[in-house]
């Protein structure tokens, strides 16, 4: 990936923005009634804070609307719990269902998922792009050619570069010695950072605000150029007049048990409204706006992820570093699967720690030897998002049998993998295997582990499709030029326009997909193809 560090835009940080720019619900007095809006977006994670910003850059009045909280930078701590509280949709519960619960972990909060994520900058891989022309009638629309200044801009403005030397921790370094032991081509990760001091606290949210997360970024470049956002609002409906969107219907939200009831945010748009509220909120919320498409909620894919430790004689410390570091994309196409590191919290890590009582209690004595490699899964499997009768949204999705074979082959690999780089005692998390195996003989037990979901500890955060993009109203949502078939300025710029999942994290992807609607929306490109 070319690096581009040159004119970024001003930094601003989330203690300093402009007066008046701020309507917080969980404060604010009384209903909000405001049509001074060219714009309403939906959402403020990686596609809502970008096309916020693209579109208040050309000159367009903004509104950005989160159903979260703002927490800045220096509220950030090292409680995982008070991380899952106030910044986690539903305090990190949400699940998937199927064949097994999966955990469906999302940001909640300004900046969305890049708030805790490990701001890993992967272009488009362009055999998915290919696909995407091929399978799904994209024609011209969405290429490498057209994504490229894109991906230029945002590497320039938020400083993707590769892991330096004085960040990467032992972890990563461990694993990349590894790999190319083994003959698998691996590398550092790309991640839009400034100024990393390898504190292994992304999860928590950056202390040094060096993470570029939409919080410290975009969401602030937009409010510096007259966009005003309304955090703590949750955002009902979609107002459609004679087939056009004009406008939101929102609540105020709070994550306090006593908090006052909700009062009613409407605000006005005079050209359009980005949903940017994520492949699992924006197919409901299109739904609760009277959006009845066959596709509406269907097609929903994910990257299905397995972590497993491994306990070395030397020192590890994942609590120095690079949250994930370092990554191998040798076996994307052939096997669909990506082997990268994570270094978890001693609170998370806890959870894979086999053993009880004294066992338990020696073994995380050792926590600081304590090494965590993961393999994702570019599944094949689709699922569905509905609203429940909660309120919340439902999720439904099981992996092909396909997958479950790749998922167990990938698992393997790493067992292999950590023994060979020294490991005494791997961990793996299956149901069925020894909770520690201690030899690389005994990793042939993972390979005859019963390929059944309920076996494995997946979790999901790389999620797509539900809104899909194509020409055909009736096999999609929205068109390659993003805007829903059935509404005319009702566009949707996240990954849930995604044909299909890419393999790779997908935040770059979602930011630059983003860019590119807006510009073309702001330049006029986008025809309305419904009648006003």
């Amino acid at each position: 990936m070319a690096r581009h560090l040159d004119n970024p835009p001003p930094r601003f940080t989330d203690d300093v923005v402009p007066e008046g720019a701020v309507v917080d619900g969980e404060t604010h007095e009384g209903e909000v009634e405001d049509g001074s809006f060219d714009y309403v977006v939906v959402g403020s994670g990686a596609a809502g804070a970008v096309a916020a910003h693209a579109l208040a850059e050309s000159g367009a009045s903004v509104a950005i609307v989160e159903e979260g909280p703002w927490v800045k930078t220096r509220e950030f701590g090292e409680s995982v719990y008070g991380a899952f509280k106030r910044m986690f949709r539903d305090a990190g519960t949400q699940v998937i269902e199927g064949r097994s619960f999966v955990p469906l972990i999302q940001g909640r909060c300004v900046g969305g998922s890049t708030v805790m994520n490990s701001a890993i900058a992967h272009r488009t891989p362009e055999d998915v792009l290919d696909d995407w022309t091929a399978r799904f009638g994209l024609g011209g629309a969405i290429t490498a050619k057209a994504l490229e200044p894109h991906f230029d801009a945002l590497e320039r403005q938020l400083h993707a570069h590769a892991v330096f030397d004085d960040a990467l921790g032992q972890n990563s370094r461990m694993f990349l010695d590894e790999a190319r032991a083994h003959g698998l081509p691996a590398e550092r990760m790309h991640r839009y950072e400034e100024g990393c001091r390898g504190s292994a606290r992304c999860f928590t949210g950056c202390p040094n605000g060096a993470k570029q997360g939409m919080n410290v970024a975009h969401v602030p470049w937009a409010l510096a150029l007259g966009a005003r956002l309304y955090c703590s609002c949750k955002v009902e409906r979609v107002v459609v007049e004679r087939g056009r969107a004009v406008g939101v219907v929102a609540w105020t939200t709070s994550t306090e048990p006593d908090a006052r009831r909700p009062r009613r945010v409407r605000l006005h748009a005079r050209r359009g409204v980005i949903v940017a509220a994520s492949t699992i909120q924006s197919p409901n919320l299109l739904r609760r706006s009277g959006l009845r498409a066959r596709s509406l909620g269907e097609h929903f894919q994910c990257h299905p992820g397995v972590g497993l430790a491994g306990m070395f004689d030397r020192p590890v410390d994942m609590g120095f570093g690079a949250t994930q570091g370092a990554e191998s994309l040798a076996l994307r196409r052939s096997d669909k699967i990506k082997l990268e590191t994570l270094a978890m919290p001693p609170e998370l890590a806890a959870v894979r720690i086999p053993g009880v009582g004294r066992e338990l209690m020696q073994r995380f004595g050792l926590f600081p030897r304590l090494g965590v490699w993961v393999m994702t899964v570019r599944a094949e499997a689709e699922g569905t998002v509905r609203p429940a009768w909660s309120g919340r949204d439902k999720v439904r999705w099981t992996p092909a049998p396909i997958d479950m074979d790749r998922a167990r082959r990938g698992m393997a690999l790493l067992a292999r993998m950590m023994f060979e780089a020294g490991a005494r005692e791997v961990w793996p998390g299956l149901h069925g295997v020894p909770t520690a195996i201690h030899s690389i003989d005994q990793v042939r037990l993972i390979d005859e582990v019963a390929p059944d979901p309920r076996a494995f500890g997946f979790i999901a955060t790389h999620l797509f499709g539900a809104c899909r993009m194509g020409p055909d109203p009736r096999a999609s949502v929205v068109g390659p030029d993003f805007q829903a078939h059935e509404v005319a300025g009702l566009y949707v710029v996240d990954s849930s326009v995604f044909p299909t999942n890419l393999g790779v994290n997908p935040q770059h992807s979602i930011m630059a997909m983003s860019r590119l609607a807006a510009t073309r929306i702001a330049a006029g490109e986008v025809r309305s193809r419904v009648a006003a």
